[in-house]
């Protein structure tokens, strides 16, 4: 991954680009575990600056080092790291205020993501580590959004620690970190992969905040491996009719879980098209995809005499067709 500088002052360093000695970059590990923030940070850009172009040997010798727990453990105290939520939890008297300068873990976080991934990747912090603000490292991770790192994040997290709350602060209110990614795809769905595996008693785990983000992306597949460990998607879009827009409007292919709705006896309500903002489009869609519609009687004249109004007439005949869903009662 390369590396941004954002935090490193390329003219005050004034570094020299030529290979340095084992020596010399140890002494670059020994500052970089230092109390003084902008000193190990410095130290961290020779080492990142050296660490490609040394030989294997040297970059072996330096492995050693950096790998070991005496680097993780110094990172710890120096950086002033929690390793668990509990330990936050029993030290919050200890952390540090929003406004104090954060520590090195955290300015990697936000300012060079590719230093960040290198701290990771060589142990020196771990993915279920919190900083002293109180915030899991994956927390700083989700916000910049760096796929690579979260995803090798997840790869070394237990299902314990992606249900742990992602941060002590009370803006975050106690969301897991598997609550946090319900809000994007990807890592939402390499959490489910990872939790999923595990015996646990996921019923309680998502909320209806978290089920309406995930209504927004979720397919047929992942809809059902939900509901296997009492996870209802459905009972969540019984409740609110209004995701039905949400899911057309947000959705990229909303199509196989409709599928798995109607199969699971849910239906759209009666004025699911009236209420579209863009009831025009919405029939274009809805004859693209051949939807059913759980309109009968006057709801279905209606719905007939509303696409003659936008001057759809070929919507119109085909809402004057038996478009009645019909759905298994038996569910999955």
């Amino acid at each position: 991954m390369e590396v941004t500088d954002r935090f490193f002052n390329e003219e005050r360093l004034q570094i020299d680009d030529g290979a340095r000695s084992y020596g010399w970059l140890m002494s670059q590990v020994d500052c970089l575990f230092c109390s003084d923030t902008f000193k190990s940070k410095q130290a961290l850009h020779h080492i990142l600056r050296h660490y490609e172009k040394a030989d294997p040997d040297l970059r072996f010798g330096l492995d050693i080092f950096l790998q070991s727990d005496w680097a993780r453990k110094s990172a710890i105290a120096h950086w002033k790291l929690f390793t668990d939520f509990d330990q936050v939890v029993d030290s919050q008297e200890c952390l540090q205020s929003e406004h104090e300068y954060p520590d090195v873990a955290s300015c990697c976080a936000y300012e060079s993501p590719g230093a960040f991934h290198f701290l990771i990747r060589q142990g020196i912090i771990r993915s279920c580590y919190y900083n002293s603000f109180g915030h899991s490292l994956f927390l700083l991770a989700f916000q910049e959004n760096v796929i690579e790192t979260i995803g090798y994040m997840i790869s070394t997290m237990s299902p314990f620690h992606l249900l742990a709350p992602a941060s002590v602060a009370e803006m975050w209110d106690g969301r897991s970190i598997l609550q946090l990614a319900a809000t994007n795809s990807v890592v939402f769905g390499m959490c489910w992969e990872k939790i999923d595996q595990m015996p646990l008693d996921l019923k309680e785990t998502l909320q209806e905040r978290e089920i309406r983000s995930i209504c927004q992306f979720a397919s047929m597949g992942l809809a059902s491996s939900l509901y296997r460990r009492g996870i209802d998607l459905a009972d969540v879009v019984k409740k609110d009719s209004s995701l039905w827009l949400e899911m057309i409007r947000y959705h990229l292919e909303p199509t196989s879980l409709f599928d798995w709705l109607l199969m699971n006896n849910c239906l759209p309500p009666q004025d699911f098209l009236l209420c579209h903002p863009d009831p025009d489009s919405a029939l274009d869609w809805l004859l693209a995809n051949n939807f059913p519609l759980p309109c009968h009687g006057h709801g279905q004249e209606f719905l007939r005499e509303f696409a003659i109004y936008c001057g759809r007439l070929d919507a119109a005949h085909w809402l004057s067709l038996d478009r009645v869903a019909t759905c298994s009662t038996s569910g999955l």
